[in-house]
């Protein structure tokens, strides 16, 4: 009786410790899943984050650029376009041209001018203070898609803001960025207009009847930056007609955390 009270009390405690074997088994097995789970889940995530964050890079570069053109759009737009009907008629004359020898242009000599020369003259000035007066928004052509410049201006940026090393985005495939000009508040008369909504053909482009007051086309490049990029540059230009217009590169700065026009350089005049 004592013997087989024995084997079950041994029986009940090998199951027990049998038991308590395959739980601490089971247990250390889950574990060991859970790590190898998260291990294998790291690996890709970690791929994953590096992807990111090269990607950020990216476009942290571009929408750098197109942050710091939104800011200084107003004040390029402003600088830059001109009101064609200021300029396509010039003041008259007052007196007669005066001639050297060799038959060379000297100057004007003004008291020589006549009643009839005095007359244009006011009138011209009227049409002026007419035009100044006039409210109407002045319509300009744009292309909202900045594409990089094709020249090197390191020298440009270097020689005006006295730096010598400037900033290379890394940016894999398409550099360009769009200007979202309708959400950008201008100042004076000037209104823009999608390019594309214009004629493509040069000639007609210019020669439509156009039912607004249509006063030319700007355009802009992409921004140069020194190292820092404290600094820039970038070129644009104007255009009034097939033969009128400018060329201009434009220096910019940040002062007091806003970037603002430092310089602007005529480039061409046609």
């Amino acid at each position: 009786m004592l013997y087989d009270l024995d084997i079950g009390f041994n029986c009940k405690l090998f199951c027990n410790i049998n038991s308590f074997i395959l739980a601490q088994e089971n247990r250390f097995l889950n574990e060991l899943l859970i790590k190898i789970m998260i291990k294998a889940l790291q690996l890709p995530l970690l791929y994953m984050t590096l992807l990111f964050m090269s990607c950020q890079k990216n476009i942290s570069d571009l929408e750098f650029e197109k942050n710091v053109m939104t800011e200084i759009f107003p004040d390029l737009i402003d600088s830059i376009c001109i009101d064609y009907r200021t300029v396509l008629v010039p003041p008259p004359i007052y007196g007669e041209f005066i001639y050297d020898k060799e038959g060379n242009y000297i100057g004007v000599d003004s008291t020589k001018g006549t009643e009839k020369q005095e007359q244009e003259i006011v009138r011209w000035k009227l049409n002026q203070e007419a035009i100044e007066k006039d409210t109407s928004k002045l319509i300009v052509a744009f292309n909202p898609k900045i594409e990089r410049n094709r020249k090197d201006l390191k020298e440009y940026l270097g020689q005006h803001f006295k730096v010598t090393e400037v900033f290379y985005p890394k940016i894999e495939g398409d550099s360009t960025f769009i200007v979202e000009f309708k959400n950008i508040s201008l100042k004076g008369k000037f209104k823009l207009k999608d390019m594309s909504e214009f004629p493509k053909d040069r000639r007609e482009f210019w020669r439509k009847k156009y039912d607004f007051v249509f006063s030319g086309a700007v355009y802009f490049t992409g921004i140069q930056f020194d190292k820092e990029r404290k600094f820039g540059v970038l070129e644009g230009g104007f255009s009034c007609g097939r033969h009128c217009g400018i060329g201009v590169r434009i220096y910019i700065k940040k002062l007091n955390k806003k970037w603002i026009i430092d310089k602007i350089d005529n480039t061409s005049v046609s």
